[in-house]
């Protein structure tokens, strides 16, 4: 099945992207939207998805107008639009200490995609808060 594309954008309309999903990890498909304990995330609202890096395409150059917010170990940046504070998505394509499976992928807030009902969706939850550094 080819994979379904979401698109989306923060609140302002600034950061403007699209998401594509295999159907398995697709919200409505059999994917779920993960959600975790973590103090920023929890402070950030997310509801993520993991697609990989090259299938999330910015529109219009956007994703250069994106801030990024780092802490803890300084290997994940937050970003997220200047203007209107919506948090776009947590770049964990790089980082070191992440399972090998999640190497290359963006962890992308699916509240920002038009089109998606978040109350139909799977939710999990992740345990980040007792993760150890």
């Amino acid at each position: 099945m080819p994979p379904k594309t979401y698109d989306g954008s923060c609140h302002c309309g600034k950061v403007k992207f699209t998401c594509a999903l295999p159907e398995a990890l697709a919200p409505e498909g059999t994917g779920k939207i993960g959600r975790c304990n973590c103090s920023i995330c929890v402070k950030n609202g997310y509801f993520l998805v993991y697609p990989q890096a090259a299938d999330v395409h910015f529109l219009d150059d956007s994703d250069k107008q994106m801030k990024s917010y780092l802490f803890r170990m300084k290997n994940k940046p937050h970003r997220f639009c200047p203007d209107c504070a919506s948090n776009v998505l947590i770049d964990i394509s790089q980082a070191d200490d992440i399972p090998e499976m999640m190497k290359g992928k963006l962890a992308v807030n699916a509240s920002l995609f038009k089109d998606i009902d978040l109350e139909k969706a799977e939710i999990y939850t992740m345990d980040g808060k007792n993760r150890a550094p």
